[in-house]
Parts: structure tokens; sequence; C-alpha cells
């Protein structure tokens, strides 16, 4: 009898400190303080400098190839999803932004020149909804040429 009452304090006694250990701890309390008040700033600040450095937002020739690629990247998902008429706008779009990269004299404009020249071919074609696969493929491989070009 002894025996079992020594076991069950112990296995409570066990339990109580399990129990206790692994409890969370209150969350800490926020400082409204000038200087928890400029980090927070400084976070914020920095995180929007961050959003502008990403080629994908820079009005650069690498922001035209990086929005480029998006573009064939989500009409391929276009097609495979059998949304021709969607696929074909984010094709112009991709266009556009070709077009506007040539407006900024690469020094590699005739592979500009080309992948523009194989958009409006793969633009025709998903028009006319024929199987484009092989084109998206090649327009992938010149975005991703061009992305080596251009982070020189």
């Amino acid at each position: 009898m002894k025996a079992i009452r020594l076991v069950v304090l112990a296995v409570g006694l066990f339990m109580t400190v399990l129990l206790g250990g692994c409890a969370k701890a209150p969350p800490a309390p926020e400082s409204s303080t000038p200087a928890q008040s400029n980090r927070n700033a400084a976070q914020t600040n920095s995180s929007a400098t961050d959003l502008a450095a990403t080629p994908l937002y820079a009005k650069t020739i690498r922001g035209d190839v990086e929005r480029a690629g998006l573009a064939i990247m989500m009409a391929q998902d276009s097609v495979k999803q059998q949304r021709w008429d969607e696929a074909v706008t984010q094709l112009r779009e991709a266009k556009t932004q070709v077009e506007s990269a040539l407006t900024k004299k690469p020094r590699v404009n005739e592979e500009f020149e080309a992948l523009r020249d194989a958009l409006i071919r793969t633009t025709k074609a998903t028009e006319n909804r024929e199987d484009v696969q092989q084109q998206f493929r090649d327009l992938q491989a010149r975005i991703g040429a061009l992305k080596t070009f251009t982070s020189q």
C-alpha cells in the first residue's frame, strides 16, 4: 500500500513538473517607446526598399526580362488549363515588356528582337489553339539566356 502511494506521488510530481515546464510563457508587452517606434519604422522602410530592389519591380532591362518571363510562365499555365484568351493576354503582356526593353537600347538587341518574333509566332498559334508546348520551351530558353546576359 505504501509502495502504491509512493508510485502515485512520484507520477503526480513528474506530471506536474512536465506540464509546468512545457507551459508557454506569456507574450512580452509591446513597448511603445520612441526607440521601438523608430525600429519598427526602419523595418518598414527596409522592406519597401527590398521590394523596390527586386528585379521584377525594377524599371530596368533586367526588370523587363523578369516581367516578360513571368508573363510567359503564366501564359503557359493558362494553356495547360485551356484558358486560351488569358494565355494570349499574357503573351501580349510579355511582348510589351520586351518592346519596353528594346526602347532602352540593350546591348543584346538581336536577342530581344528574336524573342519578340517568337512571342508573335506563339501568340498567333495560341489564338488558333494549336499545340504550343515546344514554342513555350523555346520562349523559356530565350528568357533564360536574356536573364544571363542582363545580369552581367
